[in-house]
């Protein structure tokens, strides 16, 4: 069987997604890492990080609209919930401690609700289900019933969640990636054309600038109604935001030995979605005990920028465990599982089995 020749740019672009994905998660649990210039770049990232993971995940979801539900069950929806039975637990567990509320029924909720750890697994399966229902419905109508999640969500405070608030926002970005499909291509194939560069650019920026005025006027003071309104200019900022990191993510290909990073974590984002936040729990804090106990030689850690580069190391570290499992025999199957078996796959290997003189059952 020919192996699918991948599309690197997209392996980039994830790569750029969870490369920002951590950045955020290190300068968010380091007190005042948001004031660095870490900090900065994560928050320029922000429009950027999670709406190009799910649109690059909609690029590659356009078969579903062609089979029917129990191929995307087999060939999609299986390969989401292994991995999210498996470690959600661990990270709704890790939630519970942080806040120092632990319960059997919060644990469930979390299972069965979503959860802000492995939220995206949860997401993924939520719109390839959606997705495959609207799958007969012209392109722009699919595109518009995506968005009405959001508008509803907005009215019944969906927007004062996290967790909902992910969700509804992320959602119209899968769909304009499975239905626009043709666009992105075309528009990563035009990359380095000075008016696609300036173009793309010029509508990132300006849609930041118009953003980051807003949440210091309008949006300064955080309100049921400045949550439900945000929910709205998130959106938009995030569709304005697309064009650049397509091309972003082009032109990273185009730079030696960089391009290989990104296109090694592109590759392998699975394992480093599900292992660093556990990195950073277990490991975020040994930072500031390993300076108190060895002032002289390890007083770094104990800074602003000694914590920070713990964390990432403690990105690594983990996203590294997660990938070693990966590659295990067995093991690996927690994060990868083996595809299921058909009904029909299960009965044509009966009959293949089946000793001489005893009549197999004729093919439907």
């Amino acid at each position: 069987m020919a192996t699918k020749a991948r599309v690197e740019w997209a392996d980039a672009a994830k790569g750029l997604s969870i490369i920002g994905v951590c950045i955020m998660h290190v300068v968010t649990g380091v007190p005042g890492g948001r004031e660095t210039a870490l900090g900065q770049f994560s928050s320029f990232l922000d429009p950027l990080r999670m709406p190009l993971f799910f649109l690059v995940s909609g690029l590659f979801a356009h078969r579903i609209l062609e089979r029917s539900f129990a191929d995307l069950w087999y060939r999609r929806l299986w390969f989401l919930l292994v991995p999210y039975l498996v470690f959600n637990p661990f990270h709704a567990l890790t939630r519970m401690s942080i806040d120092n509320n632990f319960s059997w029924i919060g644990l469930v909720k979390a299972m069965v609700l979503g959860n802000v750890g492995l939220w995206f697994l949860y997401a993924l399966m939520l719109y390839n289900i959606f997705a495959w229902t609207l799958r007969k419905q012209p392109p722009w109508l699919a595109i518009l019933v995506s968005c009405i999640p959001l508008v509803i969500g907005a009215f019944l405070g969906g927007g004062e969640n996290l967790f909902f608030r992910q969700v509804l926002t992320y959602a119209p970005m899968f769909f304009i990636g499975l239905h626009c499909r043709d666009f992105f291509f075309r528009l990563a194939r035009e990359a380095f054309r000075p008016w696609v560069v300036i173009g793309s650019a010029a509508l990132f920026f300006g849609s930041e600038f118009l953003t980051r005025t807003l949440a210091k006027t309008i949006f300064s003071d955080w309100t049921p109604t400045v949550a439900a309104q945000t929910l709205g200019t998130g959106f938009v900022s995030s569709l304005a935001a697309l064009p650049f990191a397509i091309v972003v993510a082009v032109w990273i290909c185009a730079i030696p030995y960089v391009n290989r990073l990104f296109l090694f974590v592109g590759r392998n984002t699975l394992q480093v979605y599900v292992f660093h936040p556990l990195g950073l729990f277990l490991l975020g804090g040994i930072a500031g005990s390993l300076a108190e106990a060895h002032p002289d030689t390890l007083s770094f850690l104990g800074t602003l920028a000694g914590q920070l580069w713990w964390g990432i190391g403690a990105c690594v570290v983990a996203s590294a465990v997660g990938y070693a499992i990966s590659k295990t025999p067995y093991l690996g199957w927690v994060l990868f599982p083996p595809a299921l078996r058909r009904p029909q796959e299960k009965q044509q290997q009966s009959r293949n089995s089946a000793p001489a003189g005893v009549d197999r059952a004729p093919s439907v």
